[in-house]
């Protein structure tokens, strides 16, 4: 069997080929895909609040009751549909609109080397691509820990999407315990995208922002944009955004690693920073 095969038999989402660039309509799918398991928690929650309710209208004719299983079940389709437009939007078509914000907020433009570094998605390097097709991408796979990810999430993106072989201005590479693959001073550019707070904070996190640092060239540009900790994101993603990394903690981190720090907030609920290097 075949480790494509394999990746099959484990998952009915269809894995993503090397010689193929995904659709965004793959990536959203993907999205909602890899959220199941949250979505399925907040399905039982709502079930286990609204059958007592509903019960206790029909058993007792309490038409109060009645109602607020009939509200409890509608704001839940409500809040369904609110997650999946918000999943669409920043991984479906129109997450390119925030990327080319960041890209301006950067003043980040022509032909640039840029390192984009991630934990197993190449969304960005392809839309980076897009935007800046006169750009050399280095698109390197920067997971390093041992055994599964505390999010499982994590290891289903990385099973379901393999390094491109499609693109010639994207180069796939693979980080050795943090340690990125290429020479000092030799990239304008390095871009943090989604999945950047899954990174350990106790160590590995450091070293690969100095790893970044290092591969820069003086006054080369540091790109970042995550998911915050806020109402709009816990609308689209549930209880489970509450480990991403904060947003006030993520200017300090990078204030002390990089000048000019600047921010802007997307209307996609993405959280937009950059930097310049020092020295």
């Amino acid at each position: 069997m075949t480790n494509t095969t394999a990746i099959q038999h484990r998952h009915w989402f269809p894995a993503a080929h090397a010689q193929d660039r995904p659709s965004p309509w793959w990536y959203f799918g993907r999205a909602v895909y890899v959220s199941r398991r949250d979505y399925r928690k907040i399905f039982f929650v709502f079930i286990a609040a609204g059958i007592p309710l509903g019960a206790v209208g029909v058993l007792l004719h309490k038409p109060l009751f009645l109602r607020a299983a009939y509200g409890l079940a509608g704001l839940g389709i409500l809040m369904l549909i609110y997650s999946l437009i918000g999943l669409y939007r920043m991984y479906g078509y129109p997450a390119v609109k925030y990327l080319r914000q960041l890209l301006k907020l950067g003043g980040v433009e022509g032909a640039v080397t840029i390192a984009d570094l991630h934990i197993g998605t190449y969304r960005h390097a392809f839309t980076l691509n897009q935007l800046l097709p006169q750009a050399q991408i280095y698109s390197v796979d920067c997971w390093s820990i041992d055994g599964p990810p505390a999010e499982a999430a994590v290891q289903d993106v990385r099973e379901l999407e393999a390094p491109p072989r499609c693109e010639p201005c994207i180069a796939p590479l693979r980080a050795t315990d943090f340690a990125l693959p290429l020479e000092d001073e030799s990239c304008d550019v390095v871009v943090f995208g989604f999945g950047t707070h899954e990174v350990p904070t106790d160590g590995p996190r450091q070293k690969l922002f100095r790893e970044a640092i290092r591969i820069l060239k003086p006054k080369g540009k540091l790109l970042l944009f995550e998911h915050g900790f806020d109402f709009h994101n816990y609308l689209i993603f549930g209880p489970v955004i509450g480990h991403v990394t904060r947003l006030t903690d993520w200017v300090k981190f990078i204030q002390e690693r990089f000048d000019n720090v600047q921010y802007e907030r997307s209307s996609h609920a993405v959280d937009l920073i950059t930097g310049v290097r020092r020295g």
